[in-house]
Formats: structure tokens, sequence, C-alpha cells
């Protein structure tokens, strides 16, 4: 075991292979809301593609990840874009992203994509983009979850407002 600021942490720990499912709840800022994501946590090894995409029929936020220093880690990212977009049945319902940079403590020689790159490419996609590190006391880890769990919110929000005027119009 390895400890951390009074934290233990395993020596070896199993890497996402297939896919994971956590829930996670997640306060939205400024209500009360609670929004329970369901997170699907895919690897992003090419092996299991084809069984991936039935999974993610019907996901309409995504939170695509990759490692800072590693270009191809990024540029996988692009590619699990177009996988995600094609796997979708409603094409026409939009699908809010965030792109998130990890590892961003690391030295920035050991960076092979800068934040500056991968945000342009993310706003050129209609993604968010957030650079983080996980390495105590942590850099905006939350944001990327916060940020979908908003984009959930006000899309149940705006539903919830189309169904009621539907029916004061019925």
């Amino acid at each position: 075991m390895y400890t951390s600021k009074g934290q233990k942490f395993p020596k070896a720990y199993n890497m996402t292979t297939n896919m994971d499912v956590v829930v996670a709840p997640v306060q939205v800022p400024d209500t009360t809301a609670l929004v329970e994501l369901y997170l699907h946590d895919t690897s992003g090894s090419d092996l299991n593609k084809d069984s991936l995409a039935a999974c993610w029929n019907g996901i309409y936020h995504a939170i695509l990840v990759y490692d800072v220093s590693s270009q191809e880690s990024y540029d996988a990212c692009k590619l699990w874009l177009e996988e995600l977009k094609k796997a979708r049945v409603d094409r026409e319902r939009p699908l809010k992203a965030v792109l998130v940079a990890t590892k961003t403590d690391l030295p920035s020689q050991r960076h092979q994509v800068t934040d500056d790159v991968a945000e342009v490419w993310a706003t050129a996609n209609g993604l968010e983009f957030f650079s983080v590190s996980s390495v105590p006391p942590g850099k905006d880890v939350e944001g990327p979850f916060v940020a979908i769990a908003k984009a959930f919110h006000k899309s149940y929000e705006e539903k919830v407002a189309a169904f009621q005027d539907a029916c004061r119009n019925y």
C-alpha cells in the first residue's frame, strides 16, 4: 500500500477493461437538485468497441478523458466521439459532452498534448474542456461531473416546461 496524506492506496489496481457502471450523485449548483449520474466507464481499448456501441444507445451526455502525456490517448477521444455519435439511435437529440485532460500535474516536458490544442478541438466540436489533476489537493476534479449534471438538469427542466405548456394548451 502507498500512503499519501494519511490515505492508503493499493500498489496495484484494476484498470477498466470493458465497462464499469457507477452511480454518482452530483449536486447541481444554485439549486436544490441532486442528479444521479449513471456513469458507464468504458475503457479506451478497441478490443470491446463493437459490444460497447450497444451500451451507448440512449446516452446523451458523455465525458471523454485523455492523458496529457499520451498523444494516442488524445487522438482516441476524437475517434470515440465519432463512435458515440454513430451509436446513438436518436441522432437529432443533442449530445452534451466534455473533454477532460488528466495528469496535468506532470512536468510540462512530459505533456504531448497542450491544453490550448485540446481546448480548440473541444470548442470546435461543441464540447466543454476541463484540465484536471487528482494529485492532492486536486484540481477541478468535480468540474466535468458538475457540468454534465447541470446540462442534464437543464434538459430535464426544459422537458418539464414543455410538458406543462402542452398540458395548458390541451
